[in-house]
């Protein structure tokens, strides 16, 4: 079971199954509901190379509240007034939107309970490539259902060559796997976030208003700044009136 980001490192580490002959027999992507447009925008690309390939097509899972129907982690965060989880050092979203979904999806699908009922595991296959950043995401544990490949990592496919496989085989390079307003861009990514769609930034800065009354020490969405206060100080904005207008946003959004 391939666990799918629609990403630079999920589109590698397919081509390289493709190549040295596996066949994965699923294959999953965990929608949280607010990825960037570029993402969504590449699942055609995706389901047309993997008929290509003979490979199973792309299913697309979601996190269904029960009790809370939140459509996306974007509905969370404004509903509760608080920011992506990652924004405070922990990763409980990208378990509760990501995570869950496929396991969930795993937990009815056939193939996984006759695995498991035979006291085997489930292969998960996941993207982490062979560059220190990912490095230090590769955790050793064990789990009752599951069994971790890094396919990348056993290959030594860093970054960079991820990018290379995927320009080998024809493909676009994908944009950056994440949500819209992850804690985790790098404030090139912001601003190109900025250029290219300026709503999502919109959108992402009423997350970060609605949850600045309960910020201690995060200051928002950047952890150690907020994304409006720098995109004001680059663009020379007077902090107090771009603020009153994005809080005006915010409100918006909320009501």
């Amino acid at each position: 079971m391939v666990a799918d980001g629609l990403g630079v490192n999920s589109t590698a580490l397919l081509i390289q199954l493709q190549r040295i002959g596996l066949r994965p027999d699923l294959i999953l992507f965990a929608d949280t509901g607010s990825e960037k447009h570029e993402t969504y925008g590449y699942l055609q690309t995706r389901r047309e190379w993997l008929r290509a390939a003979g490979f199973p097509d792309l299913i697309v899972v979601r996190r269904r509240g029960v009790r809370v129907p939140d459509r996306s982690l974007e509905d969370q965060c404004l509903r509760t007034g608080t920011l992506p989880s990652l924004a405070y050092g922990r990763k409980s979203c990208s378990l509760k939107w990501k995570v869950a979904p496929q396991n969930k999806f795993c937990n009815h699908w056939e193939p996984a309970l006759k695995c498991w009922r035979y006291g085997r595991k489930v292969i998960k296959v996941i993207g982490y490539d062979a560059g220190p950043s990912d490095g230090r995401r590769v955790k050793a544990f064990r789990d009752p259902k599951y069994l971790f490949w890094y396919p990348l990592r056993e290959f030594g496919l860093d970054r960079a060559a991820c990018t290379d496989l995927i320009r080998s085989e024809g493909l676009p390079v994908p944009a950056k796997s994440a949500c819209f307003f992850c804690p985790a861009t790098k404030k090139p990514e912001l601003l190109q976030l900025q250029i290219r769609h300026p709503a999502l930034v919109r959108r992402a800065i009423a997350i970060e208003q609605r949850a600045k009354p309960n910020l201690r020490s995060v200051k928002g969405l950047g952890r150690n700044f907020a994304w409006i206060d720098w995109l004001n100080e680059r663009d020379g904005r007077a902090p107090d009136s771009a603020l009153t207008a994005q809080q005006s946003f915010a409100a918006s959004i909320q009501n």
